[in-house]
């Protein structure tokens, strides 16, 4: 038997009624999950025994060094693990866990990537060399030599990229990919940014957009387009919904603070067919969802959005402790699993781009997402994925410990889910040729019977602190400012109260929850 599964559409069809992702920030497949069966047999899969694509002792980066009497060598750089034992002349030196690994941000735009994959900042785009994932503590040696002090980080031992977490700290994730299914091919849609890549996960294309910059606008047609034109055309078993709490960093508590009570949307920001104010209804915050959880009344497409910033962050976006997203996870899962919609729900669990943190994968040849492979911006062609992301799926019709690969030679990518919903809710036709060809995820859905509720697993996250973050401004927040300000036409304030401005103005503009 083969580890690549087939789809199974029947069984997506008649099972599955509502779709949940939850997209997180800027963390590789290696750097959450690579340690995840290290040391551990695989689980076998009925006559077969698995493989998962994780990380070994054996890999190892280069680094350009000097040594005392001024000789260039080059230095290789090991894999480690978060916290492992540091050995220095004979002595273990301290080397406590850091939840907050890689710290500064590593670099994450195209160029960025290609010297990550490629050890050079541009490459040919028609014919590219052949990935080897070997430029990544180089680039982030770079990138805080040339880019870290505009922003006023310090900077730190490039080795840190090579660091990866072990499933002990991370529980929750780890925890749901061996109790359900780990999707160790996964890649994101574009060697690049946050922004293009989350335009591919609802519309499956960035528009030609590579970097976040200079345009961070997507005017593509979404897959909330097409659930919505379905309901218009008289679809009443369709609905759906974006929910995500507001980012301010207000000093009161997130509940009764002044933006406590509003929602805040990126995707509805960058993507403009969401724009229209028919939509606010579709638009909450997560205790919308939840509520619509604890009801048995979840939409059948609902797209979550982590806090991007402020005391409350918890997308995992680097420096950010990973320990608030990990709650966050949990939250999430506990409020499906609790639903009395639970068995019919697929909830999906993924990141938007790798952010710089190491992976070893290759990323293969993609298909286009529009006929003629147009360029779009620094001339990438769109044909090849991104780095490996974290993508683990939840149902109780998946078995326990699945490492899901799909068949055929194209892996799964965030265009996987505009299929599966296609796939799911008769919806055609095709957003993208990108879309078009992306496998969707039904081949998980294995088990001819669900598991019953007491046989699904608890998670526990580590505890919070009362003031787990800093409230911090990175790269990202300073975007949608702009992009705000480009929508409203208010002008940017100082950077302290950056987070505010946005909320407030994004609030104004879009419209408060609508009950």
């Amino acid at each position: 038997m083969t580890q690549f599964y087939k789809p199974n559409p029947k069984a997506l069809q008649s099972k599955i009624k509502h779709i949940v992702v939850l997209m997180l920030e800027n963390r590789s497949f290696d750097n959450l999950l690579g340690w995840l069966y290290m040391g551990q047999k695989m689980p076998a899969h009925k006559s077969f025994q698995q493989s998962f694509e994780g990380l070994n002792l054996d890999l190892w980066n280069p680094l350009n060094n000097i040594d005392s009497e001024g000789n260039a060598f080059i230095e290789k750089v090991p894999i480690a693990q978060n916290g492992q034992s540091i050995v220095r002349s004979g002595k273990v030196v301290p080397n406590p866990v850091d939840f907050s690994l890689p710290n500064p941000d590593p670099g994450e735009v195209y160029r960025d990537i290609n010297y990550q994959l490629f050890q050079k900042y541009q490459v040919g785009a028609l014919y590219p060399p052949q990935p080897v994932n070997m430029g990544f503590v180089q680039d982030y040696h770079n990138a805080m030599l040339y880019g870290t002090y505009v922003y006023h980080d310090k900077p730190a031992d490039p080795r840190e990229i090579m660091t990866c977490y072990t499933p002990e700290q991370t529980p929750v994730l780890s925890g749901l990919a061996t109790n359900f299914a780990v999707c160790d091919h996964y890649h994101a849609s574009v060697p690049s940014q946050t922004l293009p890549n989350r335009s591919f996960v609802h519309a499956g294309t960035s528009g030609g957009n590579v970097n976040n910059e200079p345009n961070p606008f997507c005017n593509a047609r979404t897959i909330f387009n097409q659930i919505q034109e379905a309901i218009d055309a008289g679809r009443e078993d369709l609905s759906w919904g974006i929910y995500g709490n507001n980012i301010s960093s207000g000093k009161e508590d997130d509940s009764t603070g002044v933006f406590g009570k509003d929602h805040f949307s990126l995707t509805r920001l960058a993507m403009t067919q969401l724009h229209d104010a028919r939509y606010n209804n579709n638009f909450g915050t997560l205790k919308k969802f939840y509520d619509a959880c604890k009801k048995g009344k979840i939409p059948s497409y609902s797209f979550l959005e982590p806090t991007l910033g402020g005391l409350h962050q918890n997308d995992q976006h680097p420096p950010s402790d990973i320990r608030a997203g990990e709650n966050l996870i949990a939250e999430v899962y506990n409020a499906v699993k609790q639903s009395p919609a639970c068995k019919e729900t697929l909830l999906i669990i993924t990141y938007d781009e790798h952010g710089g943190c190491y992976d070893h994968v290759a990323p293969p040849k993609a298909i286009c997402p529009e006929p003629g492979c147009p360029p779009g911006q620094e001339g990438f062609l769109f044909n090849r994925f991104g780095i490996r992301v974290p993508c683990v799926l939840i149902n109780p019709y998946i078995p326990k410990g699945l490492i899901a690969r799909p068949e055929g030679s194209t892996p799964f990518d965030h265009t996987s889910i505009i299929k599966t919903i296609q796939n799911c809710f008769g919806l055609s036709p095709h957003l993208t040729e990108r879309s078009n060809a992306a496998p969707d995820f039904s081949c998980v859905l294995q088990r001819e019977s669900p598991r019953q509720h007491d046989e699904l697993p608890e998670v526990l996250p580590h505890k919070l602190q009362k003031e787990l973050q800093k409230p911090h401004v990175n790269n990202l927040h300073r975007l949608m400012a702009r992009m705000v300000e480009k929508l409203t036409g208010e002008s940017l304030p100082d950077e302290d109260i950056i987070l505010e401005f946005i909320q407030k103005n994004y609030s104004s503009h879009f419209g408060k929850e609508q009950k």
